[in-house]
């Protein structure tokens, strides 16, 4: 029938993906991570006999999480039943458990905190309280930074952090919607394995002139994203380490070691580099040559010889015979 989209062959009767694809976009997700369409199977519903199996007692009384965890950190379980019903399948287990045993859920704005040692993997409802009722209040609207007349003023976010010149709220421009600076931070770092509470706060300053790294943005210049200045400089060191690490797997300190060890100068040609200076972050004249067959960095060479043995599909073979003919 026309305009009907087909099926994914899985039978969880989701649409498939449109130029001539057979599966659904979780289908190839999963095959893209597991190499293969044929799946373990379909988790159970979460459950009470569910998440006992996925905790662990501690002396204290706690109940420690052991399964999936979100990227804060905090206990998480995909409920294979909720996605085949078109639903959110990702449920938060701290907050499932709590309102498991309390007379109703909880609404928007309301949170629920701990005080046990183990905060931010206990799922034990008994050391769970509710610790904040915001309402509306912890939702508020672009354009009335107080989100109205009948909305009361809010002066810190929904996990305890005040307002104000050390922590402006970040307001999306496409939203509307207000997230505070010193919790996306706290996030960040606990995505990167690191107790936020072992590194000193930044307080976020709209005006200046430089920035948190301290770059000049007279001498290097910014964009004005909304809220604030993104220092130009910035950006290009985030940029060259981001690519050197999602392209090769290395990182700058990496690069110093190869150039010692290479005597500053190309692997092959032996000429000097001239511009590469990682304690900058910059790459210059320099290239790391990678092995597509094995997979490996093999060393740091200049442009015409990366060029070159790129030409030659680094053939051992082709490049014998070019030797040969040039003794001839």
């Amino acid at each position: 029938m026309l305009g009907m989209s087909k099926l994914c062959e899985s039978g969880d009767g989701k649409p498939a993906t449109r130029m001539g694809g057979t599966r659904c976009q979780a289908c190839y997700r999963y095959y893209k991570n597991h190499g293969t369409f044929e799946r373990a199977g379909r988790r159970p519903p979460i459950s009470m006999e569910v998440v006992l199996q996925n905790v662990e007692p501690s002396g204290s009384g706690c109940l420690v999480w052991k399964g999936a965890t979100d990227k804060d950190g905090r206990p998480q379980y995909y409920d294979g039943d909720r996605y085949a019903a078109g639903e959110n399948p990702l449920v938060f287990v701290q907050r499932w458990v709590f309102e498991r045993h309390s007379d109703e859920p909880l609404a928007p704005g309301q949170t629920v905190t701990r005080d046990c040692e183990n905060k931010l993997l206990c799922i034990n409802h008994e050391h769970a309280t509710l610790w904040r009722n915001l309402g509306t209040a912890a939702f508020v609207r672009h354009d009335d930074p107080r989100g109205g007349d009948d909305t009361p003023d809010v002066d810190e976010c929904v996990n305890g952090h005040p307002f104000g010149d050390d922590n402006v709220p970040y307001v999306n421009p496409n939203t509307g919607a207000r997230s505070c600076r010193r919790c996306t931070r706290d996030s960040q770092l606990r995505r990167r394995g690191i107790d936020p509470e072992s590194m000193p706060y930044k307080p976020y300053r709209r005006d200046g002139a430089r920035c948190r790294s301290g770059h000049e943005y007279a001498v290097y210049g910014s964009k004005d994203r909304g809220e604030g200045r993104v220092c130009n400089e910035c950006v290009r060191i985030k940029n060259a380490k981001s690519n050197l690490k999602q392209n090769y797997g290395l990182t700058f300190k990496d690069v110093a070691q190869m150039l010692i060890g290479q005597g500053g100068a190309c692997a092959t040609c032996l000429s000097p580099f001239t511009k590469v200076d990682p304690d900058d972050h910059r790459m210059g004249d320099a290239n790391v040559d990678h092995c597509h067959a094995r997979g490996h960095n093999r060393g740091l060479l200049c442009m015409d010889c990366n060029i070159a043995l790129g030409k030659i599909k680094d053939s051992t073979a082709t490049l014998s015979r070019m030797i040969a003919y040039l003794e001839a």
